[in-house]
């Protein structure tokens, strides 16, 4: 059996993840990965001709715990001498200003001070400390909320930021054998308490799920990594495969995007489906915009026929038609934009609307995820909950006030721009009664908090960029 280090100088090479002279950037927030990490990449600065600096990030999330967190990384780095840069980041008054998902907020706001410190250092390579284990149970995460389909098999060993490159040479490697290294190396770390909680799927699936696993195969988690890695080529190949086709079917007139639609379908499937989705990347360019399997899925079956004409409106205000075999994509004008839309929310994510997608669940079937919130209320039926343009007379009754308020109002005290007020979503029960206006405010019927009545939930998701969970 390879040794660590035989094993990080393999992975190092077969990915091609450090050069000579590079400039060495270690997310490290003082926990047992980050802390092997930076001793292995310290002890081979020399051999590898590189220079590693530290970048740590208080979230400010626990207090005294986290703010020793900074102080122990700080003086593990001067004890090592080694350059580190760290920072106080004040998550729970962001979350208190403009709300939003924890955890996405925190790597939002870490890897923006990340890409901070690359510009000002000059730093060539970021690296983080996700390992084997993190994989495989990033892998399962992605199985369990059916996300798998868009491509992104795992973490890439490798992949730009921010003008350099993000790298995770501790992929080679799985937990027990950094915890080994520690041992060996006496190295010193720190423990968050929050890796303990079990209000967090990854937590769950750690405890729980891998253990289990790794009765049956001791290295699944290495056998992962393989995969993933095989995958992700094949995925990479077929890519750059389907984005040739693309350009060769693809063009642009006064109207939008246009293609042929017997042309798209002269193609193999797996071709067709990463086609559509470089479409629709293409057509929103750098809205954020979550492109769902079901969109993408309605989109390639639009296009297996080349009889009659078919309407299907597209998330911002895109449509797409095909008449005959002419296929064009392009943006509603203001007419059609202020048409009414509406949507049933059902089990299935929806499209993102203002930036959030939504689905609904029996309680019963609720399963926490630390990047979705969910909302509680209680219906003696199954409910049908739509998503819906904005009407002139939407009024909503707000916790703690006696009668109700006009939507419109509500949009005007929020300083809601003028512009935006038309077409903004509300979303309404089974009795057309507005439950919650996305991104302002929920109705008295309709709770953060669990009561003893609430029956359903409706989980609210916000589409930030999800290139990487982590």
């Amino acid at each position: 059996m390879k040794s660590f280090h035989e094993q990080m100088a393999d992975y190092l090479t077969k990915h091609n993840l450090l050069e000579s002279g590079d400039r060495v950037l270690l997310g490290c927030s003082g926990g047992i990965d980050s802390m092997v990490l930076l001793h292995y990449l310290k002890s081979q600065e020399k051999a590898l001709e590189i220079r590693v600096e530290a970048i740590h990030v208080n979230h400010m999330l626990r207090g005294e715990e986290s703010a020793a967190d900074r102080l122990f990384t700080e003086q593990v780095c001067r004890l090592w001498e080694i350059p580190c840069h760290s920072s106080d980041i004040p998550i729970p008054a962001i979350l208190k200003t403009v709300g939003g998902n924890k955890q996405q907020v925190c790597r939002v706001e870490r890897y923006k001070y990340f890409a901070e410190i690359m510009e000002q250092t000059g730093a060539t390579k970021l690296v983080t400390a996700h390992h084997a284990d993190d994989q495989l149970e990033t892998i399962l995460m992605s199985g369990l909320r059916g996300t798998l389909q868009s491509g992104s098999f795992g973490m890439p060993a490798i992949r730009p930021f921010e003008g350099g490159m993000l790298i995770r040479p501790l992929l080679a490697v799985t937990k027990q054998e950094i915890a080994d290294y520690a041992e060996t190396f006496n190295i010193p770390y720190r423990e968050d308490s929050s890796n303990a909680e079990n209000t967090y799927t990854r937590n769950r699936i750690r405890k729980n799920v891998v253990p289990e696993l790794k009765k049956e195969n001791a290295d699944v988690s290495k056998q992962f990594v393989e995969l993933s890695d095989s995958l992700q080529e094949d995925q990479n190949f077929l890519m750059e495969l389907a984005q040739e086709k693309l350009e060769l079917l693809v063009s642009t007139d006064e109207h939008g995007t246009v293609l042929s639609a017997e042309r798209f379908r002269s193609h193999a499937s797996a071709l067709q489906k990463r086609m559509v989705l470089l479409l629709l990347n293409y057509l929103y360019g750098s809205e954020q915009v979550i492109v769902t399997r079901q969109l993408a899925e309605q989109v390639q079956d639009m296009m297996q026929s080349s009889s009659g004409t078919v309407f299907l409106h597209l998330p911002q205000h895109y449509r797409m038609i095909r008449q005959y075999d002419r296929v064009l994509f392009s943006r509603r004008d203001s007419e059609a934009v202020s048409e009414e839309f509406h949507s049933s929310i059902t089990d299935e994510w929806t499209g993102a609307v203002k930036n959030f997608r939504y689905k609904l669940l029996p309680v019963q079937q609720l399963r926490e995820q630390e990047d979705a919130i969910a909302w509680y209320f209680s219906e003696s039926a199954e409910p049908q909950l739509q998503i819906r343009s904005r009407l002139p007379g939407d009024r909503i009754h707000l916790s703690g006030m006696a009668h109700s308020k006009k939507v419109a109002r509500l949009m005007i005290d929020e300083k809601v721009p003028a512009p935006l007020r038309k077409g903004w979503p509300v979303i309404t029960d089974s009795n057309g009664e507005v439950l919650l206006v996305p991104g302002l405010r929920p109705s008295r019927h309709i709770s953060r908090s669990r009561r003893p009545q609430d029956n359903w939930v409706l989980m609210e998701q916000k589409c930030e960029d999800r290139e990487s969970e982590l």
